[in-house]
């Protein structure tokens, strides 16, 4: 397996990041894409991979960062007569959510024909704390808190991933989250690496890990943690504060 980073930045980056969106690579080399932002054209097209390589999309919430691609993912797939539906894999609800309010607007209709993300895709939705299998690959889905409003959460879901048979080392991905030092210790223990999107502006947020809140973390828990989503030109070297590093874009790690 191979995850590959085709993007490390913010929703506002440029294209010397591009936004944090990555692909996984099974040992037969289907690839699935982890998220599917506004500038996937560019950052496949750069990473020399093409629509019709994608066998299936994971999408782990609902910023235009990580879904807004997917109206030119459906068409080019729809509209590809010689490549069949890519599967997309989300959280129940949250696929719910993304056709109502961010995608069916787009493509609910063709030449007076009604559609639905099943025309487009081969849906698979996954339990909030549930897992899926892909290439004998396990995905396990780990909720994180993003936006709290009071009113209505926004959660992003992160993936635990490793070997079907959970035999070989682990990755966690965070996906977007807010500064959770004590959930991202318990997950921790299960992964051998951890990605974790990180903030490196001036201004906090909050509904991203800053990383002067990271810096904060135990020294064993941050040597095996790598840094994306950051804003262009870190003023910090991660490295020199007891990190794994900065993830760069086009970066690629073997499991």
């Amino acid at each position: 397996m191979k995850i590959k980073f085709i993007g490390v930045g913010s929703a506002f980056t440029t294209s010397e990041y591009y936004q944090s969106n990555m692909l996984i690579s099974a040992a037969n080399g289907k690839h699935l894409l982890l998220d599917c932002g506004t500038d996937i054209r560019f950052s496949l097209s750069e990473g020399n991979i093409h629509n019709e390589h994608i066998d299936a999309v994971y999408i782990s919430h609902l910023h235009s960062d990580h879904i807004g691609g997917m109206e030119w993912m459906a068409f080019k797939s729809y509209f590809d007569p010689n490549r069949r539906r890519p599967r997309l894999f989300m959280e129940n609800h949250l696929m719910h959510d993304m056709w109502n309010y961010s995608l069916k607007g787009g493509l609910g209709c063709i030449e007076g024909k009604g559609m639905h993300l099943t025309d487009y895709f081969d849906c698979k939705p996954a339990d909030e704390q549930g897992d899926f299998l892909w290439e004998n690959i396990r995905f396990s889905l780990v909720k994180m808190p993003h936006v709290i409003t009071g009113y209505k959460n926004f959660y992003s879901y992160g993936l635990l991933i490793q070997d079907a048979d959970k035999k070989g080392p682990a990755a966690f991905i965070t996906t977007d989250t807010q500064f959770e030092p004590h959930l991202i210790d318990i997950i921790s223990k299960k992964a051998e690496v951890v990605f974790h999107d990180c903030e490196t502006a001036s201004f906090k947020s909050i509904v991203h890990a800053h990383y002067d809140d990271l810096c904060t973390l135990p020294p064993e828990l941050k040597k095996k943690m790598w840094l994306y989503h950051y804003q262009p030109h870190p003023a910090v070297q991660a490295d020199h504060d007891g990190f794994a590093g900065f993830v760069k874009k086009g970066q690629e790690f073997v499991f």
